[in-house]
């Protein structure tokens, strides 16, 4: 489960913003991949080996740690792209290409959104799509995508190799099929693409009706990087997440009959010649700091080398104190204090954003301080317990098996 804007029409730029919801025992790494020139003919995805390019560009990449693809991403050109798992008649195919795959293909091969669209046309074309894309549990789907830069938007929806893609200038996907016209398709698709390929069921029950309903009223007016958290953070019909799951907010809490978890939250400012990424590095938005991080400077956490273990260690740290609040939840003075920490992050990216070096400060500042937050809220006991006796079996579980796959 997922939810993903992109506004191109805004007079305050570009926005790209996206939170993953997957198993929540899942770490999700940012990594920051450099632009390659290649001697190989071929390379290893998770499940098949294809053909590789000659050139990959450099880009962030938010990457489940035992999957090759990602779950969002932005390259050097600002090209950005969210994917979404969506419910269609099937059957799925046999291992091939992951919509998480043909993602990162689509950012290391192109310069423009348009570009972009093309490289993952031609690969769900050449190559399929298919395999397990579960964590813990069988789960298997086809994909949407939402692809753009600053000047132009793509949702491409597909089902197998069957595919429809439309222009926006602004839009919002979550886990269903939405588009009844198209400006391009695979051959022999009139439109109706939604209405032809949707499983009705299970799209229904994902709870993406609401979530997109959510996304879609921040489409208007002119956001930027304080009303994209709160578009990220959105709980509706919940009283208190954390002591009850739903599917139905754009930040999803698990625990409930189905539904995953927020294991990974970002945002992208693409106005300008070099995007700037603010991101959690960690689950829970409506619990997390973001961070930004302007694209090809130095790494500093949450962003890190491909392969480096220290970026599963960032996302488990962080993972373990926000299950600490689970229950009652986080106090007051929690929300306060990590909301003046954002605030002063918001106002000196401002201030910063056309010197790097400045940039490059904020950053490190951003790390230094929520380093601080999290030690002082390590001491602190944990919430009251609270919540249904299926939902505390549920994260009793999830807990011990958290703390068995990383040796805790």
């Amino acid at each position: 489960m997922c939810d993903t804007i992109g506004i191109t029409q805004s007079g305050s730029g570009a926005w790209f913003a996206k939170n993953s919801d997957r198993s929540p025992n899942e770490p999700q790494v940012l990594e920051f991949i450099p632009a390659v020139r290649h001697e190989e003919k071929t390379l290893k995805a998770t499940y098949i080996e294809i053909e590789q390019a000659a050139e990959t560009c450099s880009l962030l990449l938010s990457r489940p740690v035992w999957l090759w693809g990602g779950e969002m991403g932005v390259n050097e050109y600002g090209v950005a792209i969210g994917n979404e798992a969506v419910f269609t008649k099937g059957p799925y195919g046999p291992e091939a290409l992951t919509g998480m795959d043909l993602l990162r293909l689509g950012l290391e091969r192109s310069h423009t959104a348009a570009e972009a669209a093309d490289v993952i046309i031609s690969m769900l074309e050449r190559y399929g799509q298919g395999g397990n894309c579960g964590y813990d549990h069988r789960f298997e789907y086809d994909n949407s995508f939402l692809i753009m830069d600053r000047g132009s938007l793509f949702v491409l929806e597909t089902a197998g190799k069957r595919w429809a893609l439309k222009q926006s200038a602004s839009n919002s996907i979550s886990n269903r099929l939405c588009l009844d016209s198209a400006d391009r398709s695979s051959a022999g698709e009139e439109g109706g693409f939604a209405e032809k390929y949707s499983d009705p069921l299970f799209t229904r029950f994902s709870g993406s009706g609401e979530r997109r309903s959510q996304t879609q009223a921040y489409l208007g007016g002119n956001p930027g990087v304080s009303a994209l958290t709160k578009a990220l953070r959105t709980h509706v019909g919940v009283k208190n997440p954390f002591a009850r799951g739903s599917v139905k907010s754009v930040c999803m809490h698990a625990g409930g009959l189905v539904g995953d978890h927020t294991t990974q939250s970002m945002i992208a400012d693409l106005s300008g010649e070099t995007p700037l990424i603010w991101s959690t590095g960690c689950s829970t938005p409506c619990a997390a700091l973001f961070k930004p991080w302007l694209f090809g400077s130095k790494n500093v956490p949450p962003v890190f080398e491909p392969g480096d273990e220290n970026a599963r260690k960032y996302w488990l740290r962080r993972e373990l104190l926000v299950r600490r609040f689970r229950g009652a939840g986080p106090p007051a003075e929690y929300y306060a204090m990590r909301d003046a920490i954002e605030e002063e992050l918001f106002a000196l990216a401002e201030e910063a954003a056309s010197r790097p070096a400045d940039m490059a400060h904020v950053t490190l500042l951003a790390f230094d301080k929520e380093e601080a937050f999290l030690d002082y809220w390590a001491e602190k006991p944990p919430a009251a317990k609270a919540g249904s006796p299926r939902f505390r079996r549920y994260w009793a579980k999830k807990d011990a098996a958290l703390k068995a796959i990383n040796k805790l």
